[in-house]
């Protein structure tokens, strides 16, 4: 697929429910402020999958995670 949404969000809402798994990504206000034509909490985007998945994506990210905290701390500055 050569053409896909390239989203930004500061805040996500996950819902699980019998047959699947929904994440809806959010976009807050940078003001922190609601003007009277803004709403606060802007909806982005929303994945829906399947509990099977959503398993397979936790445990992923669980192993990453823990890969991660175990590597050796890296500098960016070089002596």
């Amino acid at each position: 697929m050569s053409d896909y949404p390239d989203l930004y969000a500061d805040g996500f809402s996950l819902t699980a429910g019998p047959f699947g798994v929904t994440v809806t990504l959010h976009r807050s206000d940078p003001t922190g402020e609601a003007g009277p034509h803004q709403d606060p909490n802007v909806v982005v985007g929303r994945i829906r999958f399947s509990r099977e998945l959503a398993k397979v994506l936790a445990d992923q990210l669980d192993q990453m995670l823990l890969a991660s905290s175990q590597a050796p701390a890296s500098s960016s500055v070089r002596h």
